[in-house]
């Protein structure tokens, strides 16, 4: 570094040109660190504020309104954000069609089977939020999970059994790929920035950094893992739903016990699982209860030591995972003569966890290597205005250099901020009036599915409490019909937590 800066000062041919240069880098950098660098949190809560008052409609309005500002970095979550509110609303074809994008955009720019995967995932900038957000491994099965949502909604069973392949490719992918690039990124980044292993062996930055992050699993229980548990029984159960033989049950029972082997006992993985090995085929109603919303990302700042003498120490912001809370963990199920309390088979803050644990020695290291980069480039500036006798450009380099480094040490909070917290699940034979009432800390709600087929009912709480909106539809072909979007007073809510 010192020799860097000594070829600066003393190697050039003009210090004036030095000092120039520095001068107007720094300025653009400013510029281009304030211009468009509002967090993934304030771009958001319009309509994550919109959801929580169950402003449908209006949540959709704002989502659209922040993915059209033309910013083709956010060009993923935006689209991922947009399709989540449409599916909310109940505009599945909307939603189809905008998470169809995204998942485009994933697999045109960051595909983890592209050769330029790795240098993009190690690319340093000044600012993490100018880099192009690639989209997580989460994201791209949620993606195509959510599609196969869609399909099923809109009563197209087929493309839900393609959305579901996809699903599981990217799981597939996640496992064979994607955390190997992650490593490779991570020891190319190493190979190009000869000061990260010193300073991150360094006491001053283990002690910021375990102040951080040192209670992640305590908080969030990360997952063991790349598979996402809701993503494989929402396949089991299109399996059995939709399926042409004892390939398809065979592999929906498989699904089953892989969801509890990540999760445990689970009584609504439990009864399905045996009444899928039951052989059994008469007409069922699942539940899905979408509840709270997904860790969001705040950013956490320390100081580690640089190793220039001129400047010992320099500011590194990270993201640091924050759990959402308020979600209703369940709701109690009835119809007919038959009562059965859903149970959370994802808990969502448990997959983004494990693999922003995953990333994390690849973010810190590029948080790392950009802060050591702007320290030097701030420095080497000042050094070479001090050789002239302008008092004003020295000013004006020293005031430059020390905003380019305030706005552009700055975390990437981005992160898909419209995923539910749990996904919970219960199943019910299909009661013969077609009446099915749930209830508890969601509200009541009554709704009436066909009594001869097999129904989903989809309920969307974004708050113990609070407004939920529900959708319910046949597995077997018929459009997605709005049910509830008002509790209707039929019987006291149940107290306490649901599990």
């Amino acid at each position: 570094m010192e020799l860097l800066l000594e070829s600066l000062v003393t190697r050039g041919r003009s210090i004036r040109r030095i000092r120039d240069a520095a001068i107007h880098a720094a300025v653009i950098a400013v510029l281009g660190g304030f211009a468009g660098c509002a967090n993934h949190n304030d771009r958001a809560s319009g309509y994550l504020a919109d959801l929580e008052a169950g402003r449908w409609d209006d949540a959709v309005t704002s989502a659209a309104r922040m993915a059209s500002d033309d910013t083709e970095r956010n060009e993923i979550i935006d689209a991922l954000e947009l399709g989540t509110v449409q599916r909310i609303a109940g505009r599945h074809a909307a939603s189809d069609a905008t998470l169809g994008r995204a998942w485009d955009a994933m697999k045109r720019t960051a595909d983890p089977g592209s050769p330029t995967f790795v240098d993009t995932l190690a690319a340093v900038a000044v600012n993490e939020r100018a880099l192009d957000y690639l989209g997580t491994s989460y994201d791209r099965v949620m993606c195509a999970t959510l599609r196969a949502l869609d399909a099923l909604a809109s009563g197209d069973p087929d493309s839900a059994r393609v959305e579901l392949k996809r699903a599981q490719f990217a799981q597939e992918d996640a496992e064979a790929r994607f955390a190997e690039q992650i490593e490779a990124a991570r020891a190319q980044m190493e190979q190009e920035h000869d000061d990260l292993a010193r300073i991150q062996e360094d006491p001053e930055f283990q002690s910021g950094f375990d102040a951080a992050y040192g209670d992640l699993e305590a908080r969030f229980k990360p997952y063991a893992g790349w598979t996402i548990p809701f993503t494989d029984w929402l396949t089991a159960v299109l399996l059995h739903v939709d399926g042409s033989g004892s390939g398809d049950r065979n592999r929906s029972i498989d699904l089953l016990r892989r969801v509890r082997g990540t999760l445990g006992d689970n009584p609504a993985v439990d009864s399905d699982l045996s009444f899928i090995e039951s052989g059994i085929r008469s007409p069922q109603t699942w539940v899905i209860l979408e509840s709270g919303f997904a860790p969001r990302r705040e950013e956490v700042s320390f100081r580690i030591p640089a190793f220039i003498p001129e400047m010992p120490f320099i500011g590194i912001a990270l993201p640091k995972l924050v759990q959402v809370g308020g979600a209703a963990t369940g709701a109690r199920v009835r119809g007919g003569e038959v009562t059965v309390n859903t149970a959370v088979v994802c808990d969502m803050g448990s997959v983004v966890a494990h693999e922003f644990q995953a990333q994390l020695p690849l973010i810190t290291g590029r948080a790392i290597a950009s802060a050591v980069a702007k320290a030097a480039a701030s420095l080497a500036a000042n050094l070479a205005a001090q050789q002239t006798d302008n008092g004003w450009a020295l000013l004006a380099t020293m005031v430059a250099t020390n905003l380019y480094g305030y706005a552009t040490t700055i975390a990437d909070l981005r992160t898909w901020r419209t995923l539910p917290r749990y996904y919970a699940v219960a199943r019910i034979p299909t009661p013969a009036d077609g009446r099915v009432v749930i209830d508890g800390d969601v509200g009541t709600h009554e709704i009436d599915v066909p009594a001869d087929r097999d129904s989903m009912i989809v309920m969307r709480s974004v708050r113990s409490g609070g407004p939920a909106i529900v959708h319910s539809f046949r597995l077997t072909g018929e459009p997605a019909s709005p049910a509830s979007d008002d509790p209707v007073a039929l019987v006291p809510p149940l107290k306490g937590p649901f599990r």
